[in-house]
C-alpha cells in the first residue's frame, strides 16, 4: 500500500515541473496551402495546439517544454522552407515549396524603368 502511495506522489510531482507555453511566432508564409503544411508539420508529440494565421502571418503555438523547446518548433518551421522571427528558411525546404508558397521577392528599386530612381531631379 505505501508503495502504490509513493508512486502516485512520484507521478504527481513529476507533471509540476513541466509546464505548457503559449507562445507566437512570426512565420513568413503565403495562403492557406502554407497554413495547413505549418500546421500539419506541428501536430508532433509535446504540441497540443498550432494555429497560423494567413492575414498577420503569426503562428500561435501551445506546446510541453519538456517534450518540445522552442528552437525545435523554429527550427521544424525552417526545414519547411518558411523563415521565423528567429529563423532563416532552409534552402531544401524552400525548393520544395509550391510555386504560391515561396518568398516573394522584392525588386530593388532603380532596376526597372521608371523607377523613383530611374527619375531626374
Amino acid at each position: 500500500m505505501k508503495n502504490i502511495f509513493l508512486a502516485l506522489f512520484m507521478v504527481g510531482t513529476l507533471g509540476v515541473y513541466a509546464k505548457t507555453i503559449t507562445q507566437t511566432i512570426l512565420v513568413k508564409g503565403e495562403c492557406g496551402m502554407c497554413k495547413d503544411k505549418i500546421e500539419k508539420a506541428l501536430d508532433i508529440p509535446g504540441i497540443s495546439f498550432a494555429e497560423w494565421n494567413t492575414e498577420t502571418k503569426m503562428l500561435t503555438v501551445r506546446y510541453n517544454d519538456k517534450k518540445v523547446t522552442e528552437d525545435q518548433i523554429h527550427k521544424t518551421i525552417s526545414n519547411l522552407g518558411y523563415a521565423t522571427d528567429k529563423l532563416a528558411a532552409s534552402k531544401e525546404g524552400q525548393d520544395k515549396l509550391d510555386s504560391c508558397c515561396k518568398p516573394k521577392e522584392v525588386k530593388k528599386c532603380g532596376t526597372e524603368k521608371g523607377c523613383c530612381s530611374g527619375k531626374k531631379k
